[in-house]
């Protein structure tokens, strides 16, 4: 860009100095031919006027008196009305330029200087004319260069921020220039960065979320099939495969709500829900997971408790909440519900060592783990709570490990 740009401003620089220069040049030696022709005039009437005085004060031409009127270079010659001829100056050869000029009574007067002085006169001219075009072509061409960079940086700047853009670093921005074009399209792809940015975002976000919600359905499930296979009992292992396919119902309804909290979409709107009710369904759920690791899951639940929440929200919540309690507490789990008159809450409470003061908000961070987990869990839960306008938090310091969600009553 920089070169075509030098180019074809050089380009129009000379084609301008042309158009102009060579008019120029031409009418400035038709102005110098018509100067040397005056002066030439000039010195033939200073002859004549002073041939005329000196016959009227009854003295001769000579070649001395015309000799001290013209320059050296040049040449007169005089005529006188009896015939006489009297020349003075050098003999010119090669061309010379001529002006007649008229005597009283001397006769006439005839003026040459050499053609060499018109041209070289003309020649210096076109030199400088010439001199000055190709400083204003020189000028034109550095004012090209200088306008060049101004441009060509803030659009090779684009340019690699582009690349960086597609080499996946999101977190680029191009800046401003000062040029209102360049800003467009440098506003345009900040701007589409950070939608990228964010798209690429929910979408690792929803992957790590499914990765761990789903894991627990899944085993519960598979739990299910094997007590199934290994029932001797139809009956038995039909009520097992009819558990299997609620949890498959619940793998699907787990994914829904996934989708849309990765999506930012309304949703199901806030309803009435029995908190003890989720809390023996979702237990029921857990307990043989519970049963397999040789815990005891506990649920103590007001069952008039009814908060304003969305639908399977607090299921995940609960359900982040229960397997938590199982991968990093220890001892007995007891779900607890019960209202303040304010909010209804819920409570999981483990055998556990419990969360120092100092962690007790770092452990909601994503990415924060304190037993090797994957720390995304909580921090799901956590938003999920806020999401239906309740809270989530470490109901106490020190043992034993108690979590506490806190949901708004139903007409409250």
């Amino acid at each position: 860009m920089r070169r075509r740009l030098i180019i074809s401003t050089a380009l129009i620089a000379l084609a301008a100095v042309v158009v102009l220069g060579v008019p120029l040049g031409a009418v400035e030696a038709a102005r110098l031919r018509q100067d040397a022709t005056s002066r030439l005039e000039r010195e033939a009437d200073a002859v004549a006027g002073a041939i005329d005085d000196r016959v009227e004060r009854g003295g001769g031409v000579s070649p001395a008196l015309v000799r001290r009127l013209i320059p050296a270079t040049h040449r007169v010659t005089v005529t006188t009305q009896r015939g006489q001829h009297v020349s003075a100056g050098p003999s010119l050869r090669g061309g010379e330029l001529r002006a007649r000029a008229g005597s009283r009574v001397g006769g006439f007067v005839v003026a040459e200087a050499p053609i060499g002085e018109l041209h070289h006169r003309v020649w210096r001219a076109w030199m400088l004319i010439a001199a000055l075009s190709a400083g204003g072509v020189l000028i034109a061409v550095l004012l090209a260069a200088l306008q060049a960079g101004r441009l060509a940086r803030p659009l090779e700047a684009v340019a690699r921020r582009s690349a960086e853009l597609g080499d996946g670093d999101f977190s680029v921005r191009v800046g401003r220039f000062g040029i209102p074009e360049v800003d467009a399209i440098a506003g345009g792809l900040d701007s589409s960065a950070g939608r990228i940015a964010e798209l690429v975002a929910r979408e690792r976000e929803f992957s790590a979320n499914v990765s761990h919600q789903l894991r627990t359905p899944l085993t519960a499930l598979r739990l299910r099939l094997e007590e199934a296979r290994d029932a001797e009992d139809r009956a038995v292992g039909q009520v097992e495969i009819d558990a299997a396919l609620d949890e498959a119902d619940r793998l699907e309804s787990t994914i829904s709500q996934l989708l849309a909290h990765a999506r930012r979409s309304g949703g199901p709107p806030p309803q009435a829900v029995s908190l003890g009710g989720v809390a023996h369904d979702h237990a029921a759920r857990w307990r043989p997971l519970y049963e397999r690791a040789r815990r005891t899951l506990e649920v103590r639940a007001d069952e008039h408790v009814v908060v304003r929440t969305t639908p399977g929200t607090t299921g995940q919540v609960l359900d982040v909440l229960l397997d938590n309690a199982l991968r990093h507490g220890s001892g007995r789990v007891q779900v607890l519900v019960s209202e303040d008159g304010r909010a209804g809450s819920l409570v999981v409470a483990d055998q556990g060592p419990g969360v120092p003061a100092a962690d007790r908000d770092r452990i909601f961070t994503r990415g924060a783990s304190r037993g090797g987990g994957t720390g995304i869990g909580l921090h799901l839960a956590r938003t999920l709570a806020q999401g239906d306008g309740g809270s989530l938090l470490v109901a106490a310091d020190g043992a034993p490990t108690r979590f506490e969600l806190r949901l708004p009553l139903d007409g409250r």
